[in-house]
């Protein structure tokens, strides 16, 4: 599907976006087994969900509703970046940057499955109190941030954003960039725990003009642990996502995907 011509696409979501529609990996597999095909083939499995089925078992169908793509990797990563420059310019301290672990962890919300396109977790976040266990025994992030790209809907992604903003994790940061093939619309979403709990949205394709951010504390990122020492004088200091140098780099990003 993602080498296909847009205009190849078999339907158009109400976006305007082409979709292909998802494949179904496994019809009928448990979360367990799903768990030991993953560690058989790591890296090479992405962009998946769990669902379960209404069976009243403990089965599920895997889910692909998107391929992973250059875009979708670059994007994370210039987001990622942003906010580590920030939290090193914060603490005057190049080694904050070995403060956080960067991945994309397996995690589990309820009966369904999910693994982020790029998390940020403390190092020391362990499970207790108000951390709650994603999976395998780990704490869940507290940052997550994914991409939309091609046959992957605005609605999808704001649901994702909502399951990792539930109940049911800990997750402090979700922050959701859609980004339209068709047209240069770009969206950015940013919901925070709260109290109160805060979802933004901001459209941020050209020809819009700036500034345009979305905005959060730095402190939500260290939700569980001590802040380091060299960001004492800093806990009341913000993380600034630019859209408009995002919105640069992504259509930079694109213009090459799609030169080949």
């Amino acid at each position: 599907m993602m080498d296909d011509p847009i205009l190849n696409a078999p339907t158009v979501d109400e976006y305007g976006d082409p979709s292909w529609g998802p494949v179904v990996l496994c019809h009928c597999i448990t979360w367990k087994e799903f768990e030991r095909l993953l560690k058989h083939n790591e890296g090479r499995i992405r962009r998946w969900a769990f669902e379960p089925l209404e069976d009243g078992t403990d089965n599920g169908q895997v889910v692909i509703y998107s391929l992973p793509t250059e875009t979708h990797e670059r994007t994370a990563h210039r987001v990622y970046r942003s906010i580590m420059r920030q939290i090193c310019r914060a603490g005057n301290d190049h080694d904050l940057d070995d403060s956080l672990f960067c991945g994309s962890p397996t995690c589990t919300i309820g009966d369904l499955g999910q693994e982020a396109d790029l998390a940020l977790t403390p190092v020391g976040l362990s499970v207790g109190g108000p951390i709650l266990q994603s999976s395998r025994g780990f704490a869940f992030p507290n940052v997550v941030v994914e991409i939309a790209y091609k046959n992957d809907s605005l609605p999808r992604l704001r649901a994702k954003l909502a399951r990792w903003m539930s109940d049911e994790t800990s997750v402090q940061v979700a922050i959701g960039i859609k980004i339209f093939p068709t047209s240069l619309n770009r969206t950015a979403i940013l919901r925070l725990r709260g109290p109160p709990a805060q979802v933004t949205h901001v459209a941020f394709g050209a020809p819009r003009p700036g500034p345009l951010q979305i905005v959060f504390p730095l402190a939500l990122v260290y939700t569980g642990v001590n802040l380091p020492a060299s960001l004492a004088g800093a806990a009341d200091a913000e993380i600034s996502i630019d859209l408009i140098q995002l919105r640069t780099w992504i259509d930079r990003f694109v213009e090459e995907e799609e030169a080949g």
